[in-house]
């Protein structure tokens, strides 16, 4: 469970500006001079008092940055335009839920602060089957896990633990090839040991968009050569669900898949999530005009097919998981021929891959979990494969 830093000052209204800039820029050296810090929340009490909400991965991660106090510039220089602290408390983080407030756990799995995830369990003694949870949002820096909450709350419904996961992307220090796909097969693993309350021989991966590649590309490591990133899995799925995933790089790559970033005042698509890290977006749409691809691999397809080989699951080996990949056919973002041709792929080297996909369905529709006709059959097909039955009353 994280520990998070309650901060609460006032600061003179003629400097309210200056403390926002350097709010900016005090998070940016948390973000690389601070082991376990994962987000921070600004809220206004008051005509000059505020409340600085800052969440680490655990009480050492918190203690450690108390002890170096502003040893950083960015950070004293923020502390400078507060006229005076009125307190600083520690507390304890919750996900509030339709049903109460539910306590969640946060796992590192690396010291970045992309390297995190919160621990969502059932109520009960467990064993309980797993999900590790891939969000989506290009594999860039912009988007991170609370965009995909709403499907967290419905899997616990169903008895099943969670591990909601950030990876490092596009836009911060480490993101692209290798660092994201070394990421994601961490965390994976990370089920193994997680909690005395999961079985971590009943893992399910799911992920949306860009999350749906990369979990099908980490249900596919069993079939990756000796020595390459992800091989050699410590857990083993039981199966995997991509939800309008990118999961043909080539076709990606060739159709400059990502370019739409460039524009960061155009319209978002139907049920798109904010950014949750705006200020990154710039930076990103400066990189975009051969598409996103090239950024996460650090090659187009045609400069190295092996690397493709290795990361495009349409191109890669079967890996013996069973994967179930749906897609709408008026998905305004990622196309389902990028689905499609993956299933034929699998299919043809003898291995289960089914491709399902729903009229009128756009990109957002496949991971709402109040889509009356695709989530039902979402949640079947995992449940039959941890092999538990959905209570009565989760639909």
């Amino acid at each position: 469970m994280s520990v998070i830093e309650l901060t609460t000052f006032d600061v003179a209204d003629d400097r309210t500006s200056d403390m926002l800039a350097a709010r900016h820029a005090m998070i940016e050296a948390f973000r690389t001079d601070r082991r376990g810090f994962v987000a921070a929340k600004l809220i206004r009490l008051g005509e000059r008092t505020w409340l600085d909400a800052v969440e680490w991965t655990d009480d050492a991660a918190y203690d450690e940055s108390t002890a170096k106090g502003g040893n950083r510039p960015e950070i004293a220089a923020f502390f400078a335009t507060i006229d005076a602290l009125v307190e600083v408390s520690r507390g304890t983080r919750y996900d509030d839920a339709e049903d109460g407030p539910r306590a969640v756990r946060t796992v590192a799995y690396g010291p970045h602060p992309s390297q995190v995830g919160e621990l969502y369990l059932p109520a009960g003694p467990g064993p309980f089957p797993g999900v590790v949870l891939f969000h989506g949002g290009f594999w860039a820096a912009m988007w991170d896990r609370r965009q995909i909450l709403p499907v967290v709350v419905d899997l616990l419904s169903l008895g099943i633990a969670v591990y909601n996961v950030d990876y490092r992307r596009v836009g911060e220090d480490g993101g692209g090839w290798p660092g994201t796909f070394a990421d994601v097969a961490a965390a994976v693993d990370t089920m193994a040991g997680i909690d005395p309350a999961v079985d971590a021989e009943r893992i399910v991966l799911v992920g949306h968009s860009a999350g749906g590649h990369l979990a099908t590309w980490a249900g596919l490591r069993a079939g990756l050569p000796a020595g390459a990133v992800g091989a050699d899995p410590r857990v083993r799925p039981v199966g995997v669900v991509s939800l309008s995933g990118v999961l043909d790089l080539v076709a990606a790559d060739g159709e400059k898949f990502g370019t739409d970033l460039a524009d960061t005042d155009a319209e978002p698509i139907w049920g798109a999530p904010p950014p949750a890290r705006p200020q990154v977006w710039p930076a990103v749409a400066a990189m975009v005009a051969d598409g996103i691809v090239p950024l996460l691999l650090g090659a187009h397809a045609d400069e190295d097919p092996e690397r493709l080989a290795v990361t495009s699951p349409a191109q890669m080996r079967d890996g013996g998981v069973p994967v179930l990949a749906v897609h709408g056919d008026a998905d305004e973002a990622v196309p389902a021929g990028y689905s499609r041709t993956f299933a034929e792929s699998i299919t043809a080297q003898g291995g289960r891959a089914e491709f399902v996909e729903y009229a009128g369905a756009r990109h957002f529709d496949t991971v709402d979990p109040a889509n009356p006709v695709i989530w039902p059959a979402v949640r079947t097909w995992i449940t039959e494969r941890i092999g538990t039955t959905p209570p009565p009353d989760a639909g």
